[in-house]
């Protein structure tokens, strides 16, 4: 451990705190004090939407209606899987006739660069392996 408390990792040890003092006694005081107003607070913001401040509204709204948020029906289409990029250009097949809409061509052409990433990793390791397994074997 050096003299920060830190490990030769960089992380704390267990028991060790980054903060020995902890949050500030002020900050405390202050949430205490806008707890203390919040109701007096959210009154006002109702008062000045029933006299028809838009603000006001929007700031409500934005609180306690959440956002819709786009939900895509599933869609059927020919997908050639024999390889990643024969997946890929069937995708864009589908896009390209209408079939499959633009963001979720967006999204599926995405998860086929993902999975050639994780093939390729695979592979490398694989690779990696029979290299090691090749010096060992060496006198």
């Amino acid at each position: 451990m050096t003299q920060s408390g830190r490990t030769k990792a960089g992380t704390f040890a267990p028991g060790v705190s980054g903060n020995p003092g902890g949050r500030s006694s002020q900050t405390r005081e202050i949430r205490s004090r806008l707890a203390e107003g919040a109701d007096a607070v959210t009154k006002k913001v109702l008062a000045a939407a029933k006299k028809g401040d838009m603000q006001a509204c929007r700031l409500i709204l934005e609180r306690l209606v959440p956002p819709l948020k786009p939900v895509s029906e599933p869609v059927t289409f020919a997908l050639d899987d024999t390889d990643l990029p024969a997946c890929a250009r069937s995708i864009l097949a589908a896009v390209a006739d209408g079939t499959l809409p633009p963001d979720q061509g967006k999204a599926l052409i995405e998860s086929v660069v993902s999975m050639a990433r994780v093939i390729e990793v695979a592979e490398l390791e694989k690779q990696l392996a029979e290299l090691r397994a090749i010096l060992e074997a060496r006198p």
